[in-house]
């Protein structure tokens, strides 16, 4: 399936890249998390940033947006003769008030005019590995179709991932997502349809009211520039615009949030995946 993996149908990524990464501060030290190499060897490449370049230049992608902050922004990325990449900055001098929504916001708002209504966006956190072939489950299906979300289908009873709930009669549909929704009053007619991964895939037909969204949640929400990414989204699935792809859990995918976690990463997954995109 990885090998197959090439012009999927994504034109644009957004990499969100300005978190602090408290969580993995003992690893991370002075370096920011996306920066960490995958290896777990200091100063080596490559790294979380390094891996969705290659990864999404393997998919075929034309633009690429990585959202820093001012330990993240201007670090030098690979090039590619197929695909363009840049910084956008995230200039919240405290960046611990500032959610992922809050960094997408400023990329929405940049003057690369992303969402133009005519290219598929994917948006997605920096904190992940994976097999490309995720890219491929992602943009199944028309342009025309409605935005999606990127869902493992095996899901863990846990209060700490973000779980997506269907209707049973729709389970392709998503209505609600969140942490610690499981057997509450809010999900029991629903079924759990498996975790969320945090990658999007905005279809053209949706950026208008995903920019408008956006504004209102960082204007208008309680969260406001502390919102997430889920804010916003989560009121596209209400409007019924969101669809679900799910892959299964032997496909290789890993959120990286502590000390632990790296370590699983460095010592297991990066050496199962690195061949995948020739490292």
């Amino acid at each position: 399936m990885s090998a197959s993996v090439s012009s999927v149908g994504i034109d644009k990524a957004v990499i969100l890249a300005a978190g602090l990464g408290n969580r993995i501060s003992a690893v991370a030290k002075d370096v920011p998390k996306p920066l960490l190499p995958l290896s777990g060897e200091p100063g080596s490449s490559p790294t979380f940033l390094d891996w969705h370049f290659r990864a999404l230049e393997k998919a075929g992608c034309k633009e690429a947006y990585f959202v820093g902050n001012a330990k993240t922004y201007g670090t030098k990325l690979p090039t590619s003769s197929t695909m363009r990449a840049s910084w956008i900055l995230n200039p919240t001098e405290d960046v611990s008030t500032s959610g992922s929504g809050h960094s997408a916001q400023f990329a929405w708002k940049s003057e690369h005019r992303i969402l133009d209504g005519k290219s598929r966006v994917v948006l997605m956190d920096a904190d992940v590995i994976y097999d490309p072939c995720i890219f491929q489950a992602l943009a199944q299906g028309p342009k025309e179709g409605p935005s999606k979300t990127l869902v493992c289908t095996d899901f863990r009873d846990t209060q700490e991932e973000v779980l997506v709930f269907a209707d049973p009669k729709a389970p392709t549909v998503p209505v609600l997502h969140g942490k610690g929704l499981l057997a509450t009053p809010l999900s029991e007619k629903l079924q759990c349809v498996g975790e969320a991964t945090g990658i999007l895939l905005f279809e053209p037909g949706d950026h208008d009211a995903l920019a408008r969204t956006n504004d209102w949640v960082i204007r208008f929400s309680t969260a406001k520039t502390r919102s997430e990414h889920e804010d916003v989204t989560q009121r596209l699935m209400s409007a019924g615009r969101m669809q679900i792809a799910g892959f299964e859990r032997s496909v290789p995918f890993m959120e990286c949030d502590t000390p632990d976690e790296y370590t699983i990463l460095t010592k297991e997954m990066y050496p199962r995946l690195r061949a995948l995109l020739g490292f």
